[in-house]
């Protein structure tokens, strides 16, 4: 049972590597085949519950307010690196109709579906944190 800095460093690097390579996954090779909103309002946020869920049952003993700071904090960081895919790497090769702007509409997008996907995951968390509740909490 470890609960240091390292395992703060651990968890929150874990949760961002994964949730920002699932977003490059599914931006390269799933983008055909998997509806974006079924990616984006479903299965997106269930991964945070679930990388939480076995970092939860790990070695790095940290307590579900921590876990799911952890989240949040790869959450905000995704949003970073999926408007820099979008409007740096992704966005320029394409062609546009005449008068969208790239900048504005790809960013309100961005915004506008991370909002949801926050909303999501609050109620995802406030799920768990209720059956953490009544499962028990762990015993130091």
């Amino acid at each position: 049972m470890y609960r240091n800095s390292r395992s703060y460093l651990i968890v929150a690097l874990t949760n961002i590597i994964i949730v920002c390579l699932a977003q490059i996954f599914y931006q390269t090779l799933l983008e055909e085949s998997i509806n974006i909103a079924i990616f984006e309002f479903l299965i997106f946020p269930l991964l945070f519950v679930l990388i939480n869920f076995f970092l939860w049952f790990s070695q790095f003993k940290l307590e579900f307010c921590e876990h799911v700071l952890f989240a949040y904090l790869a959450f905000f960081v995704y949003v970073i690196v999926s408007s820099i895919l979008e409007l740096v790497i992704i966005g320029p090769a394409q062609e546009l109709p005449p008068g969208e702007i790239v900048l504005g509409a790809d960013l309100i997008l961005i915004l506008a579906v991370s909002i949801i996907q926050c909303i999501i995951l609050l109620f995802l968390n406030l799920f768990c944190y209720i059956g953490y509740r009544i499962f028990g909490t762990r015993k130091k």
